[in-house]
């Protein structure tokens, strides 16, 4: 009799390692799926950055191979028109700036942009 408690107990611990260890598994392809896209967040950051502080700031758009982290990023600038302020004045030399990023997860492609908009003399050296 007590040797079949102890093989019961054995096969309870048993059950609840196999999911304890099937939880921290998860927990850590979790965290490096966050910590992949805060790293590309930041890059696509550093591109509206870098691309916005041209001096000559004018339509484009380029793409950017994916590097050995597998992510390719790609940065269009394109003219708003039509943008007006408060007054119904309108704005002009004003351009969006948008950079995307894609890369594979292994679920599928994943793809996330940013954008932000910027005049044109903002960055030009006086």
């Amino acid at each position: 009799m007590t040797l079949l408690e102890v093989v019961i107990a054995l096969a309870v611990f048993s059950i609840a390692v196999v999911a304890l260890i099937g939880t921290i598994n998860k927990i850590a392809d979790t965290a490096t799926d966050s910590q992949k896209f805060l790293e590309v967040e930041q890059t696509l950051e550093s591109l509206i950055d870098e691309f916005g502080k041209m001096p000559q700031l004018r339509e484009m758009e380029e793409n950017i191979k994916p590097g050995p982290d597998g992510v390719a990023y790609r940065v269009t600038i394109e003219l708003v028109r039509d943008l007006k302020n408060k007054e119904g004045r309108f704005l002009q030399d004003t351009y969006r700036i948008r950079a995307s990023a894609r890369w594979n997860d292994g679920g599928g492609p994943t793809e996330i942009s940013a954008e932000t908009l910027r005049y044109a003399g903002a960055f030009q050296p006086l």
